[in-house]
């Protein structure tokens, strides 16, 4: 019978069935995108490294950094002019 063949190469779905090769429920897992962190672990392992070491290298420097010297004494005498002295008034 012709019309047994053409049932058997129609798609089940058009039966209301699932066809062939339909995965199951839950068979497929829903796709999900990795984060940057996930992307690049490794750069971000490097980069944290070298941010601590730079941060590390700044607070030392800060901390142990010479004290200023004093200001040189001046090599040149200034004569203080004394100020006459105010008028008083009548």
């Amino acid at each position: 019978m012709p019309g047994r063949e053409l049932l058997r190469q129609t798609p089940r779905s058009f039966r209301g069935e699932q066809p062939r090769g339909y995965p199951e429920p839950g068979g497929i897992e829903e796709y999900k995108s990795r984060s940057v962190l996930e992307e690049h672990k490794g750069l971000a392992i490097v980069f944290g490294i070298l941010f601590l070491a730079l941060a590390a290298y700044f607070i030392k420097s800060v901390l142990t950094a010479p004290k200023p010297s004093p200001p040189a004494p001046q090599s040149v005498y200034i004569e203080v002019v004394p100020t006459p002295p105010a008028p008083t008034a009548p």
